[in-house]
């Protein structure tokens, strides 16, 4: 089977525009993302934002050269551990701005010494010397999970002072406007970290320019001044398996990145293709690894491969969070446990009523009841986060008037349930009926408990967390291959934390038989994987 991209930080940025797929919901995310406006965009992990974001830089890049471009990547806030209360908005600041300042060099952009100084408190008057200052902070800043708690962070600029300089640089080389692009922007079990992104996201509104950010669904806590009404463009990343285009446009993602055999495989297995890409319930992550895992397309490897991935692998990776975010433990298998246990066995008794009557109705939704308790909300907003569920809408009335929030259980979920799930496939899905939901009512018997599971300590429990994350073995970062993990571990790394300390010249001089560019290609593989297995 051919290998697949992942990831959009495995894509060479000449290989984006190649790779692809645009449709109508596509292309209005993208001119959003390349308007003068803010722009929010809100994906579960796998969704393809990142990509979006590369391809609205490309574009806007391509269309004017009166506009410079920054992608800044926060992935690594997960090591983030100081004792300075604004450390992630110092931190995303001085990050910025040597990305900035990167960018700027590379297009031969012009910064004057006034600019340079005001991009600095230590009155540095070049670029050059600023950029090192701000590498210097981020470093300090990235490295602090290591135990070095207190970083000087005075040569940082006052954000006035930033945009003046912003305003100057734009002015003095006839250029309309930076936008930036922040990927990773906020983490989902970092409440704190949310506020001060926010914050900064906000504080850098100026004519001369725009932010635009990826976030993920359950990213909830906005601060005191962030409103998402008045203060930003806020899209979804959601792909309705109901759409008409759905499995056209998913056979087209998969195509791009076929060999000719892959795609003859497809064409004469078009149905079995069509299950798989209604499994992933939207998802392009899902779909190409399900499609990788199969050494041929046939009824009995699809049928075992949704059975596997659906019933037990996505399940094993959310109760995972857990794992890794032990504060979190309880109310993520709680979460577990309700859907498993309460909502999934009331959908599917719902299905077989319905078939058992003859009815051509078939359900993978629910809904929750608005005051339901806080803890089953959490519980909720963690599964989006993964992608088992899909909120849907809020403020739904159902039965006796009573408002609501309605979910899609992801597909493939639900069809692993059966014993033959491409059998049942084309019917289930022709008989889907997004009005038919069983309902849970605020005070539902299975919330029962739930009120013992939220805590408040959340940030010293995350660096509990992260200390146990740091020491795990390689073997758990599911992206790397066996060669990979097996020449690391005979150069001696073994764990998450060895990796992340060692640097592609350090792989190249301890890992016999790798040069410079399978050493580049591992450390970016490696890292992209183990900072998105510490982020969940």
């Amino acid at each position: 089977m051919s290998e697949f991209y992942l990831r959009t930080e495995s894509i060479k940025q000449s290989d984006i525009l190649s790779l692809s797929v645009v449709n109508a919901a596509d292309r209005g995310i993208i001119d959003a993302l390349k308007s003068n406006e803010p722009c929010l965009l809100e994906g579960s992990r796998g969704t393809g934002k990142s990509f979006l974001m590369r391809i609205a830089e490309l574009e806007i890049e391509a269309e004017s050269t009166s506009c410079i471009t920054v992608f800044v990547p926060f992935n690594m806030s997960s090591l983030i551990s100081t004792d300075d209360n604004l450390q992630f908005y110092h931190w995303m600041m001085a990050k910025t701005l040597k990305y900035l300042l990167n960018k700027l060099r590379k297009k031969g952009v012009v910064v004057s010494g006034l600019s340079a100084n005001l991009l600095s408190n230590d009155g540095n008057n070049s670029d050059d010397s600023v950029e090192k200052s701000l590498k210097e902070i981020v470093e300090l800043f990235e490295d602090s999970y290591k135990g070095q708690k207190s970083i000087d962070i005075s040569v940082l600029p006052d954000i006035e002072d930033v945009k003046e300089a912003i305003q100057t640089i734009c002015e003095e080389n006839n250029l309309n406007r930076i936008v930036f692009f922040f990927d990773e922007a906020a983490h989902v079990f970092r409440p704190e970290q949310q506020r001060q992104f926010f914050n900064l996201f906000k504080d850098l509104r100026s004519p001369y320019i725009t932010c635009n950010a990826a976030i993920y669904p359950g990213v909830t806590h906005f601060g005191d001044s962030f409103e998402l009404i008045h203060d930003c463009i806020y899209k979804k990343l959601e792909r309705n398996i109901s759409d008409v285009d759905y499995l056209q446009y998913f056979k087209d993602i998969v195509l791009k990145q076929s060999d000719d055999n892959l795609k003859n495989e497809i064409d004469k297995q078009r149905e079995l293709f069509n299950t798989l890409a209604l499994s992933s319930g939207g998802n392009p992550r899902m779909l190409l690894r399900t499609l990788q895992e199969l050494t041929k397309i046939n009824t009995s490897n699809v049928n075992a491969e949704i059975k596997s991935f659906y019933r037990n692998q996505i399940w094993a990776e959310h109760t995972d969070l857990g794992e890794k975010y032990k504060g979190h433990r309880g109310v993520i298998d709680w979460g577990r446990d309700f859907l498993e246990n309460s909502v999934i066995p009331r959908v599917e008794e719902y299905n077989k009523i319905r078939k058992d009557k003859g009815i051509n109705e078939s359900s993978i939704y629910f809904w929750i009841h608005k005051d339901s308790p806080e803890a089953v909300k959490e519980a909720l907003r963690l599964l989006t986060y993964t992608g088992i569920v899909r909120k849907i809408d809020s403020s739904v009335r159902a039965t006796r008037a009573e408002l609501g929030t309605r979910y899609e259980i992801k597909y493939g979920c639900m069809l692993s349930l059966e014993s033959y799930p491409h059998t049942e496939s084309l019917t289930f899905y022709k008989n889907l009926a997004l009005n038919k939901f069983p309902e849970f009512g605020k005070n539902h018997s299975s919330f029962s408990g739930s009120e013992k599971l939220l805590n408040s300590n959340d940030e010293l429990q995350y660096e509990e967390s992260l200390r146990s994350l740091l020491k795990k073995p390689i073997d758990v970062l599911i992206a790397l291959t066996s060669w990979q993990k097996e020449k690391l571990k005979t150069a001696g790394i073994n764990t998450i934390e060895e990796l992340h300390k060692n640097s592609e010249e350090s792989l190249i001089e301890n890992i016999y038989g790798v040069g410079p560019a399978r050493a580049r290609t591992m450390k970016n593989a490696a890292t992209a994987e183990l900072l998105e297995y510490i982020s969940g």
